[in-house]
């Protein structure tokens, strides 16, 4: 029935995705998105014996490999060299705004969970926060052909800011935890240390076997194993799988020099089906019953987060002397969350004192993902857009 199911949501979701972008305007995502949450288990999924989504995790986690690889190999070292400051300044500020926005929100509101007290549950909510998804990003970028100086800087920030938010988390879990700092740091250190060794070595490794294939054919199985092998190894050994993939891609491109293309477009082609599934299987953890009996600080939690987000990045980005292009629009590119900030909620289900508060937080996470995802990808464009950062020709055909 998975099958059935995968092909259901390949050929669905194109459909609604393409006709969502011709008749609506609005990015190809949205429609994939919705398209998985028709098919959730609490919907139509449960008519198909799909009880729930556990089977989809090893094909999230390839698709998450795929996009960071992309992500990682979109920013040449001379764009990181000339838009350093710009991209650190805009990430610090977006971070410590989307912390500090939703921390006091959640104090203001006054709603916890369980017997979690009020701080521990807002510090938590605000650790969360700051992660941003890459996908929804990417699939923008991608599909309105955006280039400059906020598309560079937005690509690099969602590399960043993963490695803050992982730090963040450590962090916080230590305050209110039952673990020690010294611990916490360390476990920090080692998903981020053991992320930037193995993407790096796997760039060396991938760059230097491409030299012994002359075919253009037999480059897709090379990178899309040394992709499987980079998340593997992370989900084995327990480090970043999207901060090792990013690092993958960047290496690649850092070892390739001007050559490097050649190994990025044979992804680049699998890229729409990818963005396809992911989404779909990203909205097919939608939980109608979460919405309705959390939704109050479901929306505390989506509103503060923008709020921080769009102050704080643009506030950095100014600080840190970016054009008035980046600044005043870095903000709308940001919403986007999803498999990073999933799997760090998902850490609280299996912590000491937080088992049923932990399964809020993920409920409250995966439901509030599908809003950023679908709202977000459409302020990413907007954002796009008004920086003058779209290309003039638009996948399917669409001119604007």
């Amino acid at each position: 029935m998975e099958i059935l199911l995968i092909g259901i949501l390949l050929l669905v979701g194109l459909i609604f995705g393409t006709l969502g972008s011709h008749y609506f305007g609005v990015p190809r995502v949205v429609g994939y998105i919705l398209v998985g949450m028709l098919f959730a288990p609490d919907i139509l999924g449960e008519q198909l014996g799909m009880k729930d989504t556990e089977w989809t995790q090893p094909l999230v986690s390839v698709a998450l490999g795929v996009i960071a690889y992309v992500i990682g190999g979109a920013i040449s070292p001379n764009q990181l060299r000339r838009l350093g400051w710009s991209i650190v300044g805009a990430t610090l500020g977006e971070v410590s705004g989307a912390f500090l926005a939703v921390l006091g929100a959640v104090l203001l509101l006054g709603m916890t969970v369980a017997d979690l007290p009020l701080w521990s549950f807002a510090l938590v909510l605000g650790a969360l926060a700051p992660a941003t998804a890459p996908a929804a990003i990417v699939a923008v970028v991608h599909q309105y052909r955006a280039r400059g100086q906020l598309t560079t800087t937005l690509l690099g920030m969602v590399a960043i800011d993963d490695a803050l938010g992982i730090l963040i988390f450590a962090l916080v879990m230590a305050v209110v935890g039952s673990g020690s700092l010294g611990v916490a740091l360390g476990t920090a250190f080692w998903e981020i240390g053991a992320a930037l060794l193995v993407g790096g070595a796997g760039g060396f490794v991938i760059e230097r076997l491409s030299r012994r294939f002359h075919e253009q054919s037999m480059l897709l199985p090379l990178l899309l194993g040394g992709i499987i092998l980079t998340t593997g190894l992370a989900a084995w050994a327990e480090f970043s799988a999207l901060l090792a993939a990013m690092v993958l891609g960047f290496s690649v491109r850092w070892f390739c020099g001007p050559h490097a293309e050649r190994l990025f477009e044979p992804v680049e082609d699998l890229e729409e089906t990818v963005f396809v599934l992911f989404f779909a299987f990203a909205g097919m953890h939608f939980s109608p019953a979460a919405v309705i009996d959390y939704w109050p600080l479901m929306l505390t939690y989506f509103l503060a987060r923008a709020i921080g987000l769009f102050v704080g990045g643009g506030s950095g980005a100014r600080l840190a002397g970016a054009p008035r292009a980046v600044w005043s629009n870095v903000g709308f590119g940001l919403f986007p969350q999803g498999g990073v900030a999933i799997g760090l909620a998902l850490l609280l289900v299996h912590q000491s004192g937080f088992s049923q508060a932990g399964h809020v937080i993920v409920n409250l996470i995966t439901a509030t993902t599908l809003l950023t995802e679908a709202v977000g990808a459409i302020s990413v464009r907007y954002g796009l857009r008004r920086a003058g950062e779209i290309g003039l020709e638009q996948a399917g055909g669409e001119a604007k």
